[in-house]
């Protein structure tokens, strides 16, 4: 049993103990980089949809 406890999920993006799939950190990094994109393109004045 002392080895089930031992075993601990990882994040998949850095790799620290978490209990998640994604720490929180990754994740609100991830996110904020998500948004920060979507802001310049539509400063640059593309969207989604004008890119069909």
């Amino acid at each position: 049993m002392s080895e089930a406890r031992e075993k601990t999920e990882k994040c998949m993006i850095c790799g620290k103990p978490s209990r998640t799939t994604i720490c929180h950190a990754c994740e609100d990094k991830i996110r904020s980089e998500a948004v920060d994109k979507k802001i310049r393109q539509e400063k640059a004045g593309r969207t989604d949809k004008e890119k069909k």
